[in-house]
């Protein structure tokens, strides 16, 4: 060590010894490094801590909605058609084609002619007491291939149920004709004009025995017996649910005895669209069960088609 060192060293043992015998402390603190006394003077004040977060209790869940099935769908009521147009609405329904529409201001719809613009023609047998030549008259019809027109008394369905049956299966139209066949009017009989409860009373058990048997519905064509009809029971007819009245452009007059050869030569003269035939089935009148090969040969040979009379009104 040199002489200076060795000076300098005795020099600093003599402060510190005049300082520990005054009684006052020192305390030697080591330099800082630089780098830290930096760090020191660059770093933020110290932020508070933010409070812990409060815990937030979540509400109870609600319950899942409870599945609502759907109430059943109504059952489908069946379609109850009003009183008058009860049987119509069952022919239809059946498959018949419907009757034209009954007049606006409730007028009678008598047909007396079919068409004028097609060669068309009916041929209608009225059915009275007497079962007479149904048979024959339809085992005719079939071999020719016609169909026709049949005017109904009750009396007579309910005496030959099975004739009505086949009538209904081979395509033949039924039309009423009240239960005996009563005149409406009286005019042809010489009797009181009936009432309507007489004449609702008639038609409707007529309806209702051909229904029964055969299930087919006649309303609302009506043919009144004798063709007799005048303003106060057409208003009957239509209230009663019968508002197309049919008659015919020509009478055979078998009824009258004619034979086979005058009830052709007479309805076949002067023939055009439209043509109505009345006929009978009765025994009283064979004429017309032995002209009816002659009247189909004779409108067939012109062109005619042979229609029901609900055929004949269709547009």
């Amino acid at each position: 060590m040199t002489v200076v060192a060795r000076l300098g060293l005795l020099v600093l043992i003599a402060v510190v010894v005049t300082g520990c015998t005054a009684g006052a402390p020192m305390t030697i603190e080591a330099p800082m490094p630089t780098e830290a006394r930096q760090d020191v003077a660059q770093a933020p004040a110290a932020q508070p801590e933010p409070p812990p977060p409060t815990a937030t209790v979540a509400p109870p869940m609600a319950a899942p909605p409870t599945a609502t099935m759907p109430p059943p769908a109504p059952t489908a009521e069946p379609t109850v058609p009003p009183p008058d147009t009860e049987l119509a609405y069952r022919a239809q329904a059946g498959g018949r084609l419907a009757p034209p529409p009954a007049p606006a201001d409730g007028s009678l719809l008598t047909v007396a002619r079919g068409p004028y613009d097609r060669l068309e023609v009916a041929l209608t047998f009225d059915a009275g007491a007497d079962t007479g030549y149904a048979a024959d008259i339809l085992d005719t019809l079939q071999a020719y291939g016609v169909i026709a027109t049949f005017g109904m008394t009750g009396i007579w369905a309910e005496n030959n149920p099975d004739l009505i049956r086949r009538m209904a299966n081979e395509g033949h139209q039924l039309m009423n004709h009240t239960w005996d066949h009563a005149s409406f009017t009286g005019l042809s009989t010489g009797l009181e004009p009936q009432t309507f409860a007489m004449m609702l009373d008639q038609l409707n058990r007529t309806e209702q025995i051909v229904w029964d048997i055969a299930g087919y519905a006649m309303k609302p064509y009506v043919r009144p017996p004798y063709g007799d009809y005048g303003p106060l029971t057409s208003g009957f007819m239509v209230d009663a649910g019968y508002y197309i009245n049919v008659m015919w452009t020509c009478d055979s007059f078998g009824w009258k005895g004619w034979d086979a050869a005058q009830i052709v030569s007479h309805c076949t003269s002067n023939i055009g669209p439209g043509e109505i035939i009345l006929l009978h089935v009765g025994a009283s009148a064979p004429g017309d069960f032995e002209a009816l090969p002659g009247l189909i040969e004779t409108f067939a040979s012109a062109g005619y088609s042979f229609v029901t009379i609900e055929q004949m009104l269709q547009p």
